[in-house]
């Protein structure tokens, strides 16, 4: 593919435009690989790529991902990335309090970045939910863990 075969749509923010472009190294002058950077991913605002970010800031996106991505459903991804929160659709809400905390650790520690996960609190907020808060450490630093988990089917 070249240049050439590349479709640009305009956008009504030329300004985030502007500045993506620069992120964007057509010379290839540093030669940096995903290997150098393994937390080096895409900044997303808004359901679109702004430039790029690293360390914890690309953790805090792969925690919010994993909690929201359900495991062995898209072939995209190994079997080991994602969360069973599914699995507890339907269950009584006593089983889901003790499963919930299992199941977000091993989610998150599915991925070797982060190091411990402490679950702080587990409270039912409604009839068919629950609101699970911790931290997540990583090696670029500590997340802060917010999620809801429903037992209901979507």
């Amino acid at each position: 593919m070249n240049e050439d075969d590349i479709i640009v749509t305009e956008d009504d923010d030329s300004e985030n435009n502007a500045e993506l472009e620069d992120d964007i190294d057509t010379d290839s002058d540093d030669d940096e690989s995903l290997d150098d950077e393994p937390t080096l991913t895409f900044k997303v605002e808004n359901g679109r790529i702004r430039g790029k970010v690293d360390e914890q800031e690309a953790m805090i996106q792969a925690v919010d991902k994993i909690l929201q991505t359900e495991r062995l459903v898209f072939p995209i991804y190994s079997d080991q990335y994602g969360n069973d929160f599914n699995d507890l659709i339907g269950k009584d809400m006593g089983y889901a309090k003790v499963e919930v905390e299992r199941m977000l650790k091993e989610a998150l520690l599915a991925d070797d970045r982060v190091t411990d996960v402490q679950v702080d609190e587990i409270e039912q907020i409604s009839r068919d939910t629950l609101q699970v808060k911790g931290i997540c450490i990583t090696a670029f630093g500590d997340i802060n863990i917010d999620s809801e988990v429903s037992l209901d089917e979507p």
